[in-house]
């Protein structure tokens, strides 16, 4: 029986519970009962000898005990044990009783199994409630019914089933569960051919250095789901390296509970003899860390899109400590609605500076552009490039999720780029039809997936490390044309200086009187507080009325003897003065000219000015001959930073012309008006 086969037969089980859970349901049992079936066949040969042996200590102390079971299954190369003598198989000896002995075989688990079974029905403590598991099919009289299933149909011995094999099993009857309800699924879930994609991607370089005999490898993921991205990696890192003795250890953090169960679940299924209760843990991996201070050779992620990091005020609190020099997030902080950047730089923060890092992550398209310079987004894409981490980003088909339709992109890092690759970043525009395959039903909004040619495709771009292009089919005329989909860019083409300019205030002063008289029928304004008397006084002057500049007005108030306090200038002003374009210059003491230029906040602009380009070379080129009136603000310059995928890409298609379409519009009335003439002839 094949893999897929075999998967068949335990997804086919949820028959005999439908009419009891809902589709989003059926996982709670499906899921949990094929762990248990395996757990029962790995023991099946183990079972006896440690459990007579364990009777010969019965009277010892309970710690003493716990020693020795560890003992024993070290002897036999397991990782957990169930010391309540029971299975599945033996659970249907009994039907009447099948209910109580199913808790105590429950509770004959070791820790770590008890751990996966109790997230999978989110408790919580030392003594979670197992009976959750079954509860409902005991009171709707079909436990027995679907241990019977599971024992008859699915024999899932490691004689005939290896690890391997139940691994591939297990991960497809997951695939099932989430297409089948497409809830949440691509929060949860990544689609395999994506995950296949990113970790070539972010293995890509290091071959010859997984052949190397004696090495081990530490692979992590933050928000690690069902598990499919670390298990990817060490399948595509076995495979790499030609060696089964190879050791790769596998660490990661879940905050959903049933979904951190599927991945323990799944490693344990793979007969993986690694620790994982220190290894793979349930919770916020932004509000604690659960491997602080731990380094990674390789990290991959598909973090959550769009979610608001800042509601959680436990979260948020951890976030803004770890923002501060030598924290996480020391970068700076993207907006609250969408953590996904948080994610990235945990993992950077988790780069081996000694040894190297890579890391791989799914991120939709804010992070390539949102915030402004100086924005807590562009600092963060900013300290990417100063740290030269940035190697490549790829731009994905859309509709390849089961959750969202929106643009994806695969971003790679690494902290040992080769020379040739210092402060360069490839682009590849993978975004065409030609790099998938149309589903023959969609799932959710999953349409398409990724093609092994595309997959190829895509991997030979990354590996030529170089700008290319190559033919691309044209969906409207359906002929090929050769399109520039790889672009290698200096780290420069992204960096730009955001800077101010000033132009200054012109004003002209003229019908003072019928100004202030204008003023006094606002309901707002009162002729009478203090701010507002000298505005009386002034309106009050004989000869107030004439036009007159800037410097004209306060010339004449002084020589009326008005006396004008330095705070009661911006009030004036205001008040009475008009912008024109054609009016001198306001001075900041109107006085004294040399005083310096008053800026006009209408005219204040900001231009942007690529890294590569001399500023004061910009103004004169693209200021000056428009405004020549105009100044640098340059105390307030902000560095920003953002990649700009569509518009590297954007190719002009000419509108068509108005003879065309009216040509059209001609020969689409004549087919209607023939088409109509056949019907009155019928």
């Amino acid at each position: 029986m094949t893999e897929q086969e075999l998967a068949r037969v335990i997804w086919n089980i949820k028959e005999i519970i439908r009419n009891i859970y809902d589709d989003a349901e059926v996982e709670d049992v499906i899921l949990p009962f094929t762990l248990l079936r395996r757990l029962d066949c790995v023991l099946d040969q183990h079972r006896d000898y440690i459990l007579s042996e364990m009777d010969k200590i019965k009277d010892k102390p309970e710690g003493y005990r716990k020693l020795k079971l560890k003992s024993l299954m070290d002897e036999r190369k397991l990782t957990f044990f169930n010391e309540s003598g029971l299975s599945l198989q033996k659970l249907l000896a009994n039907p009447n009783m099948i209910a109580d002995n199913f808790k105590t075989y429950l509770e004959g688990f070791t820790d770590n199994v008890k751990d996966i079974l109790s997230n999978f029905v989110h408790q919580d403590g030392e003594s979670p409630d197992l009976t959750q598991i079954y509860r409902r099919l005991d009171k709707n009289n079909k436990l027995f019914a679907v241990v019977q299933t599971f024992v008859r149909e699915a024999d899932l011995d490691p004689a005939k089933v290896s690890n391997a094999q139940m691994g591939t099993v297990f991960e497809i009857v997951i695939r099932w569960s989430k297409e089948s309800t497409n809830s949440k699924a691509g929060q949860y879930y990544t689609p395999r051919e994506i995950v296949r994609l990113l970790a070539h991607l972010t293995l890509h370089g290091k071959e010859q250095e997984l052949q190397q005999v004696g090495k081990h490898f530490l692979i992590y993921d933050p928000c690690c789901g069902t598990g499919g991205m670390l298990t990817a990696a060490k399948e595509l890192i076995k495979e790499e390296s030609h060696r089964d003795d190879i050791k790769v250890y596998l660490y990661g953090q879940e905050l959903n509970e049933k979904t951190y169960a599927i991945c323990k679940s799944d490693l344990l299924i793979k007969g993986d003899t690694q620790n994982l209760d220190k290894q793979v843990f349930q919770g916020d991996t932004l509000a604690d860390d659960k491997l602080y201070g731990k380094k990674f050779n390789f990290m991959l992620a598909n973090p959550p899109f769009g979610v608001d990091w800042g509601k959680d005020e436990h979260t948020k609190k951890a976030v803004l400590k770890d923002n501060c020099p030598g924290g996480r997030f020391e970068a700076g902080l993207p907006s609250t609605s969408d953590g996904s950047l948080l994610f990235l730089m945990h993992m950077i923060s988790k780069m081996d500076d000694q040894n190297g890092s890579r890391i791989g992550i799914v991120l939709n398209g804010s992070p390539l552009f949102n915030g402004d310079a100086g924005s807590g987004w562009s600092n963060i894409r900013k300290s990417l490039l100063d740290r030269n981490l940035l190697d490549a980003i790829v731009a994905l088909p859309k509709n390849l999720f089961y959750g969202t339709d929106i643009s994806s992109y695969l971003w790679i890092l690494d902290n040992k780029r080769p020379a040739e690759r210092q402060n360069k970043v490839l682009f590849i525009d993978a975004n065409h039809p030609d790099f998938v395959n149309p589903l023959q039903k969609s799932l959710g909004k999953k349409r398409f997936e990724i093609s092994d040619a595309g997959i190829t495709a895509i991997l030979n771009l990354y590996s030529a490390y170089k700008t290319s292009s190559c033919p691309i089919k044209d969906e409207e005329t359906g002929e090929f044309k050769m399109l520039e989909i790889a672009k290698l860019l200096d780290y420069d083409e992204f960096l730009y200086t955001k800077m101010s300019t000033q132009r200054p205030l012109r004003l002209w002063f003229e019908d003072i009187t019928g100004k202030y008289s204008a003023l006094c029928t606002d309901e707002n304004f009162d002729p009478e507080s203090k701010k507002n008397l000298i505005l009386k006084t002034i309106s009050q002057v004989v000869g107030i009325d004439i036009k007159r500049s800037d410097s004209e007005f306060f010339t004449f108030l002084k020589e009326k003897k008005v006396k004008v306090a330095v705070t009661e200038i911006k009030t004036i002003r205001t008040a009475f003065g008009i912008i024109d374009e054609d009016a001198p210059e306001v001075h900041e003491n109107p006085l004294k000219p040399e005083s310096g230029i008053v800026p006009d906040s209408n005219l204040s602009d900001t231009e942007i000015v690529p890294m590569k380009d001399d500023i004061e070379d910009y103004f004169e080129r693209e200021v000056i001959p428009f405004a020549p009136d105009a100044w640098m603000e340059r105390s307030k310059d902000k560095v920003g930073c953002e990649f700009p995928f569509t518009k590297l890409f954007y190719i002009y298609k000419p509108l068509r012309s108005s003879e065309a379409i009216m040509k059209e519009l001609e020969d689409l009335e004549k087919s209607t008006m023939g088409e109509i003439a056949n019907l009155r002839s019928e």
